[in-house]
């Protein structure tokens, strides 16, 4: 699936019976700064971006202008095997360190993979223990989207993944 010089960029989630219109409707967004820009359904409504862009580059065009289809969108920081667990845990302090977080929790989402996601969300907070304060209300989150024996991760702040506000948002 991957061509040369692109990287996974973006997961979308889409809403139910949206995700047949949801690629073209996010490649339609990117190809005005990527024309060679790809989105594969790889799970029933998540759809993964391949781009040259830059995953924040490819997460503005979206947000810009967000696909009627988009439920979420996680821009991707980084994407590590599943059976590199002590990777995981260290690419993500690392990725914390440099943006200076003292203050985060952990969201994993398994969509279909044999992992333990408790088991990755407690050892990113044993890595970081030294570090940072694994806090619940905190507007940092680590997301991991475990897809097809792949973690890929997003540090965002909180809602920030949401592409379509409801009330209950703004309470």
């Amino acid at each position: 699936m991957e061509s040369k010089g692109k990287q996974p960029r973006l997961i979308v989630t889409t809403y139910t019976g949206k995700d047949k219109k949801c690629i073209p409707e996010i490649l339609n967004r990117l190809f005005i700064s990527d024309p060679y820009a790809e989105a594969f359904e790889i799970k029933k409504n998540v759809i993964l971006v391949y781009s040259t862009l830059s995953s924040i580059e490819a997460y503005g065009l979206l947000r810009s202008a967000p696909p009627s289809c988009a439920a979420k969108v996680f821009y991707i920081d980084l994407v590590v095997k599943i059976d590199e667990l002590k990777t995981l845990f260290d690419s993500v302090t690392k990725i914390l360190l440099n943006k200076k977080i003292d203050r985060f929790y952990v969201e994993c989402i398994n969509r279909g993979s044999n992992v333990d996601c408790r088991e990755i969300e407690i050892g990113i907070g044993i890595a970081m223990k030294n570090f940072a304060v694994v806090d619940f209300s905190s507007y940092n989150i680590v997301f991991i989207n475990i897809i097809n024996n792949y973690a890929y991760v997003s540090v965002m702040n909180k809602g920030q993944e949401k592409f379509r506000s409801t009330p209950s948002d703004k309470i």
